[in-house]
């Protein structure tokens, strides 16, 4: 007997087979969509659903991304902000410490130059900076070199220590140093305030100023200024008539016939030099104020200038002997000569002492410039009257000879007078006294010379350059154009001539600045026909302009003492 219900049996009506349950059917059993019902699109990967599954944890992770960058943000900031404000701070700092470093110069040198007893003047500055006085910082000399010719010589003049007052707030120094403010910092150094070194129309004035004292303070201090010496004890240098020192820095000179200091400086040059941590402003400022040669050597810190001295024209001279020179310095190079007069005795008051005349003088100067102006004659004094040169043949020529160097041609020039006792003419013979004198004005407008090759009788050694003129001509035409005051016209050999004062101005100018003419006579009878001892000249021009020139030295020490007070 079945016991199954009907409604329970197992439809067996299609198939042998019992039923079973597929995929599709439990989906259906369960209310999901089969593939046969699906409309819309595919499903997304595994790695997408993997990656959208976890989305909701995206957000904490950008929120926690971001409050990191903030807060590096904010430390980068802070860092940056912190130095860049240490910075400002530092650079007002030090410009505060600039300002009132300046305030003490001026009052320091008004203590200084004796305005003042006393001074003061608050120094600003933070804990981060200290002042310092040491007043063995740094050091300043003045040399006078080669003061006697031709002997080569040396003479300090001055060598004493500068001292200072120093700021210093890290790699930034201000300090108070020889009566100037300066600041040295990341390897470089300026002038804040000018030094006490006044150069102005070839004078060169220094009221030194030195540091005394000691100590050291920082933050908001007050510093007191006052001079160490006041009214006449400031202590006189240069000029200085005072011999107070045998030997060493100071007058007198050590090595000299005349030993006071006075001014006009002659001869050689004159040397400042400045140790100093700010040399290199030290050596801008003299660049600046001075064309004097300027020398810097970083490894001692040292800055120093050089200045030539200007002496002036010789003026009324005593004839230099044979061989020897008249020094012609500092000759300006605009034809400026306006006076040069010889006057040559005889060396024997006999009537004959001119009969083989012989005599000049000349430069050689370097790359082959040469210079030479000679006097040749012949005759006797025949009366004790001006006029008196008459007897014998008499003769008289004045010659000029130029070489600018070894490679140019000759510029000859020549003028020969039958009657050289003629005292109308600017060169002539004066017989006055019995014997012979040769009288030239050599600046004279009116006194012609000839654009020719110059005639060299007998031996061309009784010329100093009597090879040369020999052996050379002048070219056949020659023109003047190297100044201002030059004509600019050609001058045709055998036609043309000069005044003797402007080829006199035109080669003194070629020649120049610095020169010296040297004093020769012919050999044999003509060797001692002029007496130097007894004869004399005149020789006046104006001097170059220039800020490489010095010709009035004034020096004086100024001491201040300092003292510091918190």
């Amino acid at each position: 007997m079945n016991d199954t219900p009907p409604d329970r049996r197992p439809d067996r009506q299609h198939s042998g087979e019992p039923r079973r349950a597929t995929s599709q059917g439990r989906d259906r059993q369960r209310g999901r969509p089969t593939a046969a019902d699906a409309t819309g699109p595919p499903r997304p990967p595994a790695l997408y659903r993997l990656v959208r599954d976890r989305s909701g944890q995206a957000t904490t992770i950008g929120v926690a991304l971001m409050l990191a960058i903030a807060a590096i943000g904010v430390t980068a900031v802070v860092a940056l902000g912190g130095t860049a404000l240490t910075d400002s701070q530092e650079s007002v700092d030090v410009q505060r410490t600039e300002h009132a470093m300046t305030l003490l110069d001026s009052r320091g040198a008004m203590a200084a130059l004796g305005e003042s007893q006393s001074q003061r003047v608050v120094l600003s500055g933070s804990g981060d900076g200290s002042y310092e006085i040491d007043d063995d910082a740094g050091w300043i000399r003045v040399v006078h070199k080669n003061f006697t010719d031709p002997t080569p010589s040396e003479e300090t003049i001055f060598n004493r220590s500068l001292g200072t007052v120093r700021y210093t707030r890290g790699d930034a120094v201000v300090a108070y140093q020889g009566g100037g403010v300066w600041r040295t910092q990341d390897g470089g150094s300026v002038m804040i305030s000018p030094p006490e070194f006044h150069y102005r129309d070839q004078t060169l004035t220094m009221p030194l100023v030195r540091v005394a004292g000691s100590g050291s303070a920082s933050g908001r201090i007050t510093a007191e200024v006052s001079p160490v010496s006041t009214g006449t004890d400031v202590r006189r240098i240069f000029p200085n008539e005072t011999a107070n020192t045998a030997n060493g820095p100071g007058a007198p000179y050590d090595d000299a016939a005349d030993t006071s200091y006075d001014n006009p400086v002659t001869n050689g040059t004159v040397v400042v030099t400045v140790h100093s941590e700010h040399y290199r402003a030290w050596a801008t400022y003299f660049d600046e104020r001075t064309e004097g040669f300027l020398t810097v050597d970083d490894a001692n810190q040292t800055a120093s200038i050089e200045l030539r001295t200007l002496a002036g024209a010789p003026g009324a001279f005593d004839m230099p002997r044979v061989g020897e020179s008249l020094e012609t310095p500092s000759v300006a190079k605009q034809h400026n000569v306006t006076q040069f007069d010889l006057q040559l005795a005889p060396d024997t008051s006999n009537s004959n002492a001119f009969n083989q005349l012989h005599w000049s003088l000349y430069y050689q100067g370097p790359s082959g410039q040469q210079f030479e102006i000679h006097f040749a004659g012949q005759g006797r004094c025949d009366t004790a009257t001006a006029a008196g040169f008459t007897k014998g043949s008499t003769e008289l020529s004045v010659s000029l000879y130029y070489r600018h160097n070894s490679s140019a041609p000759s510029e000859e020039w020549e003028r020969v007078l039958s009657d050289p006792s003629d005292q109308s003419k600017a060169i002539h013979v004066d017989c006055s006294s019995g014997a012979p004198r040769l009288d030239a004005d050599l600046t004279s407008s009116s006194f012609d010379m000839e654009y020719t090759d110059i005639d060299i009788k007998g031996s061309d050694n009784k010329w100093h350059f009597g090879n040369q003129i020999k052996d050379q001509e002048a070219p056949e035409e020659l023109t003047f154009d190297q100044h201002a005051a030059d004509h600019a016209d050609d001058y045709e050999k055998d036609d043309d001539s000069e005044a003797v004062g402007f080829l006199i101005d035109h080669y003194f100018s070629r020649l120049g600045p610095d020169f010296r003419l040297t004093v020769d006579a012919g050999p044999g009878g003509s060797q001692n026909r002029v007496s130097e001892e007894a004869s004399s000249g005149v020789l006046l021009y104006d001097t170059i302009d220039g800020e490489e020139f010095i010709q009035f030295l004034h020096i004086t020490e100024n001491e201040v003492r300092v003292e510091l007070n918190g």
